[in-house]
């Protein structure tokens, strides 16, 4: 709807404002919904997206001396190169690599990555820190792109500015206690991160005021039992 509203004062056009529906007297907005004007947001599949990336992933292990056992670690991360979008043919391509928002919908950090450091003991137990990592963002009404720039606030907006980066780390220990039988323990978001807040409008959910891409719930310890049979 930011989109359609922007591209309509912006370029006159009849694409765009064919979708704003106003008042008999001029308006958008009403006391009632039936009275109020509206923005038309049918799907038509007139345009196009493109997104692009490099997705890295590696794995290292150290046996240790004595009775230590070795060091494990593995990495997967993603860089995020293009996320393209042209809402009809013709019209200008925006990209939303970096950016959050209304128009861009989704949370797009440039990187983002797991990396785990395992300690693989001679006691049948593993411990493992993870370290989860979601690059920062800006919001994309405050870009400079024509087709971003002042889409939702109409002006540049200073509170939802940026978000930034997070790193989580995650404890985990596996003990297999006889064949079959392995307790597993651990406690996520370790050093009790919050989520960075956004308004409502812009999270895409209708309801939070965050990204479910965080870690929403805090701490989290948890214990559990497998056995087989």
């Amino acid at each position: 709807g930011a989109f359609l509203f922007q591209q309509c004062l912006q370029t006159g056009n009849p694409t765009y404002c064919s979708q704003i529906v106003r008042t008999p007297t001029g308006g958008l907005q009403g006391a009632s919904v039936a009275g109020g004007g509206y923005i038309l947001q049918n799907s038509v599949n007139i345009g196009a997206g493109m997104t692009s990336g490099i997705d890295l992933q590696g794995a290292f292990r150290l046996p240790l001396s004595g009775r230590w056992g070795a060091l494990s670690a593995t990495l997967n991360g993603a860089l995020l190169l293009h996320v393209e979008a042209t809402p009809l043919p013709g019209a200008h391509t925006y990209d939303c690599v970096g950016l959050y928002g209304t128009t861009c919908q989704t949370l797009n950090p440039r990187w983002r990555h797991s990396l785990r450091l395992n300690w693989e003991t001679n006691w049948n137990t593993v411990v493992s820190l993870q370290w989860r990592y979601i690059g920062g963002v800006s919001l994309d009404n405050n870009s400079t792109d024509p087709s971003l720039q002042n889409a939702e606030f109409g002006e540049y907006n200073a509170f939802n500015a940026h978000l930034p980066a997070m790193s989580y780390l995650d404890l985990t220990a596996i003990w297999d206690v006889k064949p079959g039988i392995a307790v597993r323990m651990g406690v996520n978001n370790l050093l009790d991160k919050d989520p960075p807040l956004v308004a409502t409008e812009l999270s895409g959910t209708g309801s939070a005021n965050t990204f479910p891409t965080y870690d929403i719930l805090g701490r989290q310890a948890f214990l559990g039992v497998t056995a087989k049979f």
